[in-house]
């Protein structure tokens, strides 16, 4: 597990997991869903309400990017310059565009919001790469945390045995 400031950790992509990552932020209100199909209304109905998707899909060097980019969008978004954090940068970008009275940011996402909010998409990554808060709690639950937790429990069940 990278511990170097700066290293985000691979963690796993399950919905539990980031529901607790946000919830360590600070956020509530929110949880995080798995979805398979968007086509069962059915289900989708359930979930209401819905702030946002995310799409995963595999990028491939070369692929040209269509569609016509609007710089002066609504939209609050951070560039990725970092590795192994796609998902939480994902939700992260999501949660800020959240505008509902249901939804608290808490004060660490509120307080990254409003200090970048005149940053361009590239500063922003930058900052939130380097937000030691949220990287360390991102890095709690790498895979290897995980197991060292584990393998606690197992060893204290043992002695106690």
């Amino acid at each position: 597990m990278g511990t170097d400031a700066g290293d985000w950790c691979l963690i796993e992509s399950d919905p539990g997991v980031f529901t607790e990552l946000i919830n360590g932020i600070g956020v509530q209100g929110v949880q995080i869903e798995e979805l398979y199909s968007i086509e069962d209304e059915e289900h989708l109905g359930k979930l209401k309400p819905i702030y946002g998707l995310i799409f995963l899909f595999k990028w491939r060097q070369g692929e040209e990017v269509e569609g016509t980019l609007q710089p002066d969008a609504p939209v609050y978004f951070a560039k990725q310059v970092i590795t192994n954090a796609c998902a939480s940068q994902a939700i992260i970008n999501l949660l800020l565009n959240i505008d509902s009275n249901d939804v608290s940011l808490g004060n660490t996402l509120e307080n990254f919001k409003n200090f970048t909010q005149n940053f361009d998409a590239g500063l922003r990554g930058l900052t939130l790469s380097n937000s030691e808060e949220i990287r360390k709690l991102h890095n709690s639950f790498s895979r290897e945390h995980f197991m060292e937790m584990d393998l606690n429990k197992l060893n204290s069940k043992l002695i106690e045995s």
